[in-house]
């Protein structure tokens, strides 16, 4: 999967940080997946330290997310000895969205204020050269594709240089073929499972570049009606508020336990529901 002018031009780099962009979903998976081997053995002879950086986006990831999230990081803390940071931004998700909306594009408030920020106050914590190594394709966006020009890139965020390696760059894998690789390792099999469950890896349960479809496969596992209720406050679009509509309706679960015998079972139960 590494080709031989990647390992080059990360030698000419020489890091001292390595940054593994974790966010549990089955893209950054794969990418750790695929260099784990190659960037342990490269920091244990070049004197480099690894991290596992997870961001939690504070009113937006769902919880199944972050213990999955944990349970790959975890394992890779005590088989690769790769160390974990987890930051969150302070303000909640539902503030910003109630005062702008949502946006789409490289620029969208969610993504700055959520990611690039919190990115960036910890990459001033950290020797340099960084080297972060992220999920990115050229098929994950129109945008992306306008974006990455190479596996290996440089850019600078806030003024510092830093070098970002893009292990997905020309792999041409649909979603499927991705799950089937990563479900052959058992330390990924959490992040499967929410795929299976959801058809997503829920780090973020509202992002601008979901639809109704995706909306109503996630109500028919997890009852979303409160996300309907703050959308149908917040938001001022028509069209985004179309979108949302699946999670304001009730799947039949949701019409048994309006029921008669519902109640009843609730009555002859033993403790809280």
């Amino acid at each position: 999967m590494l080709n031989e002018e990647d390992i080059q031009e990360i030698d000419r780099i020489k890091p001292r940080t390595i940054l593994y962009m974790y966010s549990g979903g089955k893209d950054s998976s794969l990418s750790l997946l695929f260099t784990r081997d190659f960037i342990k053995d490269y920091c244990e002879n070049n004197n480099c330290k690894v991290y596992q950086f997870y961001i939690y986006i504070t009113g937006n990831t769902h919880p199944f997310n972050s213990y999955a999230s944990y349970s790959v990081m975890l394992y890779h803390k005590k088989q690769y000895n790769f160390e974990i940071i987890s930051r969150a931004k302070e303000k909640l998700f539902q503030e910003y969205m109630a005062k702008y909306g949502l946006e789409r594009g490289s620029g969208r408030w969610c993504y700055n204020e959520f990611k690039n920020k919190v990115i960036a106050e910890q990459e001033k914590l950290l020797p340099r050269p960084i080297l972060e190594i992220d999920g990115m394709s050229l098929g994950d966006s129109k945008w992306r594709a306008e974006f990455l020009k190479t596996t290996v890139e440089s850019f600078e965020r806030n003024g510092i240089k830093i070098f970002a390696w893009h292990p997905l760059f020309n792999q041409k894998l649909d979603k499927e073929e991705k799950l089937k690789i990563l479900e052959k390792h058992e330390e990924f099999k959490p992040i499967v499972e929410l795929y299976k469950q959801f058809g997503d890896s829920m780090n973020c349960i509202v992002c601008p570049y979901k639809g109704i479809s995706k909306y109503s496969k996630e109500n028919a596992v997890e009852n979303m009606y409160a996300i309907g209720s703050f959308t149908d406050q917040a938001l001022k679009s028509y069209k985004w508020k179309h979108i949302f509509l699946p999670t304001k309706k009730k799947t039949l679960d949701n019409f048994v336990c309006d029921g008669l015998e519902c109640e009843i079972e609730v009555q002859e139960g033993s403790g809280d529901v």
